[in-house]
Protein backbone atom coordinates (compact mmCIF):
# COMPACT_ATOMS: atom_id res chain seq x y z
CA UNK A 1 0.00 0.00 0.00
CA UNK A 2 1.22 3.27 -1.07
CA UNK A 3 1.42 6.39 1.57
CA UNK A 4 -1.20 7.89 -0.43
CA UNK A 5 -3.64 4.68 -0.29
CA UNK A 6 -2.70 4.81 3.30
CA UNK A 7 -3.60 8.19 3.92
CA UNK A 8 -7.08 7.96 1.73
CA UNK A 9 -7.93 5.04 4.62
CA UNK A 10 -6.81 7.18 7.37
CA UNK A 11 -9.26 9.67 6.12
CA UNK A 12 -12.25 6.89 5.49
CA UNK A 13 -11.61 5.27 8.97
CA UNK A 14 -12.08 9.01 11.06
CA UNK A 15 -14.89 9.57 8.60
CA UNK A 16 -16.51 6.67 9.80
CA UNK A 17 -15.94 7.35 13.36
CA UNK A 18 -17.00 10.74 13.25
CA UNK A 19 -19.98 9.29 11.80
CA UNK A 20 -20.48 7.03 14.29
CA UNK A 21 -20.63 9.73 16.83
CA UNK A 22 -23.32 11.33 14.58
CA UNK A 23 -21.67 14.09 12.98
CA UNK A 24 -22.43 14.41 9.17
CA UNK A 25 -19.13 14.37 7.05
CA UNK A 26 -18.26 15.20 3.86
CA UNK A 27 -14.63 14.95 2.30
CA UNK A 28 -12.55 17.78 0.98
CA UNK A 29 -13.38 21.46 1.59
CA UNK A 30 -10.15 23.25 3.36
CA UNK A 31 -9.02 19.85 4.47
CA UNK A 32 -9.74 16.25 4.42
CA UNK A 33 -12.70 16.38 6.26
CA UNK A 34 -15.54 18.57 7.33
CA UNK A 35 -17.72 17.67 10.14
CA UNK A 36 -20.54 19.45 10.76
CA UNK A 37 -19.24 22.51 9.50
CA UNK A 38 -15.59 21.11 11.82
CA UNK A 39 -12.55 21.68 9.42
CA UNK A 40 -10.59 18.12 9.84
CA UNK A 41 -7.29 17.69 8.43
CA UNK A 42 -6.13 13.50 8.77
CA UNK A 43 -2.53 12.44 8.70
CA UNK A 44 -1.66 8.85 9.00
CA UNK A 45 1.59 6.98 9.57
CA UNK A 46 3.04 3.70 9.34
CA UNK A 47 6.06 3.33 12.20
CA UNK A 48 9.62 4.04 10.59
CA UNK A 49 13.23 4.53 11.32
CA UNK A 50 12.75 8.42 11.44
CA UNK A 51 16.66 8.42 13.48
CA UNK A 52 19.88 7.92 12.38
CA UNK A 53 19.98 5.46 15.95
CA UNK A 54 17.36 2.87 13.95
CA UNK A 55 14.45 4.01 16.84
CA UNK A 56 11.25 3.64 14.92
CA UNK A 57 7.66 6.06 15.13
CA UNK A 58 5.94 7.94 13.76
CA UNK A 59 6.10 11.37 11.29
CA UNK A 60 3.42 13.52 10.27
CA UNK A 61 3.95 16.15 7.79
CA UNK A 62 1.52 18.58 9.39
CA UNK A 63 2.36 21.98 7.06
CA UNK A 64 4.43 21.86 3.62
CA UNK A 65 4.18 25.17 1.35
CA UNK A 66 1.89 24.10 -1.42
CA UNK A 67 0.72 20.82 0.27
CA UNK A 68 -0.30 20.64 3.51
CA UNK A 69 -0.94 23.32 6.17
CA UNK A 70 -2.47 22.48 9.65
CA UNK A 71 -4.04 25.99 10.02
CA UNK A 72 -6.69 24.98 7.71
CA UNK A 73 -8.21 22.80 9.86
CA UNK A 74 -9.42 23.32 13.80
CA UNK A 75 -8.33 19.80 14.27
CA UNK A 76 -5.71 17.32 13.33
CA UNK A 77 -5.22 14.19 13.66
CA UNK A 78 -2.97 12.12 13.32
CA UNK A 79 -3.19 8.26 13.34
CA UNK A 80 -0.21 5.49 13.69
CA UNK A 81 -1.14 3.06 11.86
CA UNK A 82 0.42 0.47 14.21
CA UNK A 83 -0.56 -2.81 12.41
CA UNK A 84 -2.40 -3.12 9.23
CA UNK A 85 -5.13 -5.57 10.61
CA UNK A 86 -5.72 -4.01 13.48
CA UNK A 87 -7.21 0.03 14.21
CA UNK A 88 -4.81 2.74 14.24
CA UNK A 89 -4.14 4.71 17.49
CA UNK A 90 -5.49 8.18 16.96
CA UNK A 91 -4.03 11.59 18.71
CA UNK A 92 -6.98 14.07 18.49
CA UNK A 93 -5.11 17.47 18.50
CA UNK A 94 -6.47 20.80 18.40
CA UNK A 95 -4.88 22.55 15.36
CA UNK A 96 -3.69 26.22 17.05
CA UNK A 97 -1.84 23.85 19.52
CA UNK A 98 0.49 23.19 16.76
CA UNK A 99 1.87 26.54 16.49
CA UNK A 100 4.26 26.92 13.83
CA UNK A 101 5.34 23.07 13.66
CA UNK A 102 5.68 21.38 10.41
CA UNK A 103 6.24 18.02 11.76
CA UNK A 104 4.11 16.14 14.63
CA UNK A 105 6.57 12.80 15.91
CA UNK A 106 5.26 10.18 18.22
CA UNK A 107 8.98 8.73 18.58
CA UNK A 108 7.87 5.09 19.42
CA UNK A 109 6.93 2.26 17.79
CA UNK A 110 4.03 1.29 20.39
CA UNK A 111 2.02 4.81 20.39
CA UNK A 112 0.33 3.51 23.12
CA UNK A 113 3.20 3.68 25.35
CA UNK A 114 3.88 7.21 24.71
CA UNK A 115 4.22 9.46 27.06
CA UNK A 116 5.60 13.23 25.97
CA UNK A 117 3.85 16.25 24.42
CA UNK A 118 1.19 15.04 22.45
CA UNK A 119 -0.12 11.85 25.12
CA UNK A 120 -2.58 14.17 26.63
CA UNK A 121 -4.52 14.03 22.95
CA UNK A 122 -4.47 10.04 22.62
CA UNK A 123 -7.80 8.47 21.79
CA UNK A 124 -9.18 12.21 23.07
CA UNK A 125 -12.37 12.37 20.52
CA UNK A 126 -13.76 14.92 22.65
CA UNK A 127 -11.31 17.40 21.12
CA UNK A 128 -13.84 17.95 18.59
CA UNK A 129 -16.93 18.81 21.15
CA UNK A 130 -14.21 21.17 22.67
CA UNK A 131 -13.28 22.50 19.59
CA UNK A 132 -16.65 22.99 18.18
CA UNK A 133 -17.87 24.33 21.67
CA UNK A 134 -15.55 26.89 21.19
CA UNK A 135 -12.80 25.37 24.13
Amino acid sequence: MTGQELGVLGELWVMRQLQRAGLDVAMGGPADLVADGLVVEVKTARPRRYRGDGRRGYQFCVSKEGHTNHKRAAVVICLCWWDPTADPVAFVIPSGRLGDLHKVVIPTAQPWTYAGKWARYYRRWETIADVMGGG
